[in-house]
C-alpha cells in the first residue's frame, strides 16, 4: 500500500452536466485553473463533461479505464452534506460501513471486509489520503473538509496498490494551493443535537513558483442515544452520558513548489484530534430471557431472537435511542501526518517519489454490555507509527504505456487491552471458583515491515484493442510480543494466562510471520467507438496473515493465515443520448482461498480461514438531460457463501437465579453455567454487509431566482435484508430499509454566498450501524442517527 496508490486513485472530473455541486469532479488541470472554492454554478452546462481519473497512476478518461470506479468531487460532497469519511457510502454502489464509534471504522466493498474490532488488524479495503496508505483502522475515520474529490475502486487492486487492497480501495484527495490568486471560504452551520461546525480554507501564491494552502474544521455535538435510568430505586442508575456525540477538530497545511519546469515538490502536514468523545456504549438488542437470566440461543450458540431493542434488565421494549449503561465511555485520539511528494520529468520518463510518516495515538473505553451492571467493560490504547516510501518510474511509447516501482512500509504498534467481567470469567475459574469481576490486562507490540516491487503495462494491439498486464511481488515480515495477565485480588495473585514465550514453547514460530506472495492483473479492453468500452479482466489480490488477540486465545489458534482472492470481471462503459447519459455496468465472480472470517469465539475476537465465493453485478447511471435537472442512479446484486465460520464455542457464566432450570445446551455446575453447542461451525454463511440487492439515488433540480440559483435535492439508498456479522445469527439480520435525505440550497450569483437547509434520514428510519452477537449474553447494537436537520452557510472569497 503506498501513497502513490492514492495518487493513482485521484479521479478527477470536469463539470459533469450535474448541477455544479452534482457535477463529477473536475479534471486536475481544470480544477487547478478554475474556481476551486466555489460551487460550479447551478446553471452550468447540461452536457456531461469529461471525467479524468488516475486509477492506473496516470490521467485517463474514466470511461476509458477498464475498472469499476465511482468518483465524487468536493462540490458534490458539499451538496450531499458529507462531512466525514464514512458519509460517502450511500452514494457508492457496493460500499457499506460498519461503525459504532469513530474509534474504529470498517468499510465493506462488495461484501469484502475485516469486521474484527481488534486494532492490530489491517483491512482488505485499503484507504488512502492524498496518495498515502493509512495502515491503521483507527485512522480511517475523521472529518472531511476542503476536499477536491473522493474515488472508490471496486475489486482487487493489488498490482498497483499492494497486499491489502483485496476488496478495492477508497481515496480521499484534498485541495491543493493551485491558484495564483488568493482564495478560500468560510462555512458554518448548526443542526440537531446542538451540532455546531465551522470550516475554513485559504491559499494562494506567496512567491514565484511557491503556493500554500491551509484548511481546518471543528465540530461539536451532543449524543443522540440518551442515557436513561432503568430503576433508580434499585440502584440501577445509568451513566448520564448520551452516546453518539462529536468533539474534535482537524487541520492541514500544504505547499507546492515548482522547483523547475519539470520538477514539483508537494509538502503536507495534517493534524486531527478527538477529545473525550461521547461514545463507547450500545443498546441492548434482540434477546429472549430464559429462566436462568441468560438469552435464548440457537444450536450454534448465537442469540436467536428478533424482538427489537429491549431494556437489558427488565426485558421490556426500549428505544434504539436510549442507553442504560452505568459507565461513561470515551474516545481520545490524535493523528499527525507528514508527507513529501516529488515528481520530476526526465525526458520521456517521469519519476515519482512519495514519502509519508504517520503518528497516531488512541485511548478508548466502553461499557460493552449496555446495561447498568458490570458484565463487560472494555478499554484499549493504541500507539501507531508508520513510515512508507514509494518510488515509481513511468513512460510511454507508440505501442504501450508502462510503469515500474518499488515500495517500502514499516509499521510499529504498541497497545493495551483491558477486559473486566464475564468474558474472562472462565480464566478466573481456573484459579478459584469464587472469582468476582476479574480483569485481564493485555499488552502487545507488533512490528510489520513490507517491501514490494511492481510493474504494469498497456499494450496497444490495435486502435480499438488493448491488453493490460500487471504484476507485483510483496514480502511481509511481522513479529508479535504479547502478554495477558489475570488480575483479581479477591482470589489470588496476578496470573500470566498467555504470552509470546508461552505460545512459542507450544508452537515454535507462532509469533513471527514471513510471507511472500504475488498479485497480478490481466485485462482485455475493446473500444469500438469513443462512446463504448467493453472489458474483461482477471485480478489476483492478496492479504497477509495476523494474530487474534484475546484473553482466552491459545497458541494453536492465535495466528491466522493469508487470504487470496481471484476476481473475474466483465463490464461496459457507455455514453448515450448525445452525451447526456452515462451508463456503466460490471459483472464479477470472486473465488477466495482462505478468506479471513471473524467471529466472537469463546469471548475472543477470533479470525479463522475458510474458502469462499461470491457473484455480483453493479449498474450506474449519470443522467443530465438539461442544465436544470440531474440524476444519479445505482443498483447492485450480490450472492455469497463462506464454507465455514467458527461459531461461539464454549460459554461460561455464573448462575443468575439459584435453582433456575438449565438452558438448552448448558449445565449447571456448582453455581456456574457451562454451555457447549452441537453446531459450533457455521456453514455456507453470507458475507457481512452484503445485501442481495441495493439501490442508490440522487435527484436534483435547480432554477434561477432573485439574483441567484435555488436547487432542490433528494438523495439516499435502499438496502435489502443483510447480515451485519459473518456468523449470520438471526439477531444480526438487518431488515431491508431505505434512508432518504433532502436539501434546499440558494446561491447568490454575484458573491457566491450560499445558504442550505438540510434534513438527513428524512423519514426517521431506525436501522443499525453495528451489532455484535454475544451468545448467551445477548446482542448489543448501535443505531444510526434518527432524523436530523440543520442549516449551513458558506461564504467564498477571492474567486
Amino acid at each position: 500500500m503506498k501513497l502513490n496508490k492514492l495518487s493513482l486513485l485521484a479521479a478527477t472530473v470536469t463539470p459533469l452536466a450535474f448541477m455544479p455541486q452534482l457535477a463529477l469532479a473536475q479534471s486536475a488541470s481544470q480544477a487547478d485553473a478554475s474556481r476551486p472554492d466555489a460551487n460550479a454554478g447551478p446553471g452550468s452546462s447540461g452536457a456531461l463533461g469529461q471525467i479524468i481519473v488516475t486509477a492506473n497512476k496516470r490521467d485517463e478518461d474514466v470511461q476509458d479505464v477498464p475498472i469499476s470506479i465511482t468518483a465524487y468531487s468536493g462540490d458534490q460532497l458539499n451538496a450531499l452534506g458529507i462531512t466525514d469519511t464514512t458519509g460517502i457510502t450511500e452514494q457508492i454502489p457496493a460500499l457499506r460501513v460498519n461503525q459504532w464509534s469513530p474509534s474504529l471504522t470498517i468499510f465493506s466493498l462488495r461484501g469484502v471486509s475485516q469486521s474484527n474490532f481488534t486494532d492490530n488488524l489491517e483491512a482488505p479495503v485499503a484507504v488512502y489520503f492524498d496518495n498515502a496508505y493509512m495502515g491503521s483502522i483507527n485512522g480511517v475515520s475523521g472529518q472531511l473538509f476542503d476536499i477536491e474529490r473522493v474515488e472508490v475502486l471496486r475489486g482487487p487492486q493489488g498490482t498497483l496498490f499492494g497486499r491489502n487492497a483485496t476488496g478495492g480501495l477508497i481515496h480521499y484527495l484534498s485541495r491543493k494551493a493551485d491558484r495564483d490568486a488568493a482564495n478560500g471560504y468560510v462555512e458554518a452551520g448548526y443542526g440537531s443535537y446542538n451540532d455546531v461546525f465551522v470550516e475554513a480554507a485559504f491559499g494562494g501564491a506567496i512567491a514565484e513558483g511557491l503556493r500554500v494552502r491551509a484548511a481546518g474544521r471543528f465540530e461539536q455535538a451532543d449524543g443522540y442515544v440518551v442515557s436513561t435510568d432503568t430503576d433508580a430505586s434499585a440502584g440501577l442508575v445509568a451513566s448520564g452520558q448520551d452516546l453518539g456525540g462529536k468533539d474534535g477538530w482537524a487541520g492541514r497545511v500544504t505547499a507546492q513548489w515548482d522547483v523547475s519546469p519539470d520538477v514539483q515538490l508537494n509538502l503536507w502536514y495534517k493534524h486531527a484530534e478527538d477529545n473525550r468523545v461521547d461514545t463507547g456504549g450500545y443498546v441492548f438488542d434482540n434477546c429472549e430471557f430464559l429462566a436462568n437470566g441468560y438469552c435464548s440461543v440457537d444450536r450454534t450458540g448465537l442469540t436467536n431472537s428478533q424482538n427489537g431493542v429491549i431494556n437489558g434488565i427488565t426485558g421490556e421494549p426500549a428505544s434504539p435511542f436510549q442507553n442504560f449503561s452505568d459507565r461513561a465511555g470515551f474516545l481520545d485520539r490524535t493523528v499527525d501526518i507528514y508527507q513529501a511528494d516529488l515528481e520530476a520529468g526526465l525526458g520521456d520518463v517521469t519519476i515519482t517519489s512519495i514519502t509519508n510518516f504517520t503518528d497516531l495515538y488512541k485511548a478508548y473505553g466502553e461499557d460493552g454490555d449496555a446495561i447498568p451492571a458490570l458484565v463487560i467493560n472494555f478499554d484499549n490504547t493504541n500507539s501507531f507509527e508508520q513510515f512508507s516510501q514509494e518510488l515509481r518510474l513511468s513512460g510511454s511509447a507508440d505501442f504501450m504505456n508502462w510503469q515500474v516501482g518499488a515500495y517500502y512500509l514499516d509499521m510499529d504498534m504498541l497497545g493495551t487491552i483491558t477486559l473486566q467481567g464475564v468474558p474472562v470469567l472462565g480464566l478466573a475459574l481456573d484459579v478459584n471458583g469464587d472469582a468476582v469481576d476479574p480483569i485481564i490486562n493485555q499488552t502487545y507490540g507488533i512490528n510489520s515491515e513490507n517491501w514490494s516491487v511492481f510493474g504494469q503495462a498497456d499494450f496497444f494491439i490495435s486502435d480499438e484493442l488493448t491488453f493490460t498486464a500487471g504484476l507485483r511481488y510483496s514480502e511481509d515480515s511481522k513479529n508479535l510480543d504479547y502478554m495477558a495477565v489475570l488480575s483479581d485480588p479477591t482470589v489470588a495473585a496476578d496470573l500470566i494466562t498467555g504470552s509470546s514465550a508461552m505460545f512459542e514453547a507450544t508452537v515454535p514460530g507462532v509469533n513471527d510471520i514471513a510471507y511472500g506472495d504475488w498479485a497480478a492483473r490481466a485485462v482485455l479492453s475493446y473500444e469500438p467507438s469513443e462512446d463504448l468500452l467493453l472489458f474483461a479482466s482477471w485480478n489476483r489480490g492478496i492479504k497477509g496473515g495476523n494474530w487474534s488477540l484475546g484473553a482466552d486465545v491459545t497458541a494453536t489458534e492465535i495466528k491466522h493465515g493469508a487470504e487470496t482472492l481471484n476476481s473475474f470481471e466483465a463490464g461496459f462503459k457507455s455514453t448515450l443520448a448525445n452525451g447526456t447519459l452515462r451508463l456503466n455496468g460490471t459483472l464479477y465472480h470472486y473465488i477466495y482461498d482462505d478468506y479471513q472470517a471473524f467471529a466472537l469465539t469463546s469471548a475472543v475476537p477470533f479470525v479463522s480461514n475458510s474458502d469462499a465465493h461470491s457473484t455480483g453485478a453493479e449498474l450506474e447511471a449519470f443522467w443530465s438531460p438539461s442544465p436544470r435537472f440531474d440524476a444519479v442512479l445505482g443498483a447492485t446484486w450480490q450472492t455469497s457463501s463462506i464454507d465455514e465460520v467458527r461459531g461461539v464455542g464454549e460459554q461460561v457464566g455464573p448462575e443468575f437465579f439459584p435453582g433456575a432450570p438449565d438452558a438448552e445446551f448448558c449445565t449447571n455446575q456448582g453455581g456456574f453455567f457451562y454451555c457447549d453447542y452441537p453446531d459450533d461451525i457455521i456453514t455456507d454463511a453470507e458475507f457481512a454487509n452484503a445485501p442481495r440487492f441495493s439501490f442508490n439515488y440522487l435527484l436534483r433540480y435547480n432554477v434561477d431566482v432573485a439574483g441567484g440559483n435555488l436547487a432542490a435535492q433528494v438523495d439516499g439508498a435502499w438496502y435489502d435484508d443483510q447480515y451485519l456479522e459473518v456468523t449470520n445469527g438471526l439477531s444480526s439480520l438487518q431488515p431491508a430499509h431505505n434512508v432518504t435525505n433532502a436539501s434546499l440550497a440558494f446561491e447568490e450569483s454575484s458573491t457566491g454566498i450560499s445558504v442550505k437547509g438540510w434534513v438527513k434520514n428524512l423519514f426517521d428510519k431506525e436501522y443499525r450501524a453495528y451489532t455484535l452477537n454475544l451468545g448467551i449474553l445477548g446482542t448489543t447494537s448501535f443505531f444510526a442517527p434518527p432524523r436530523t436537520y440543520g442549516v449551513t452557510v458558506r461564504v467564498p472569497f477571492g474567486i
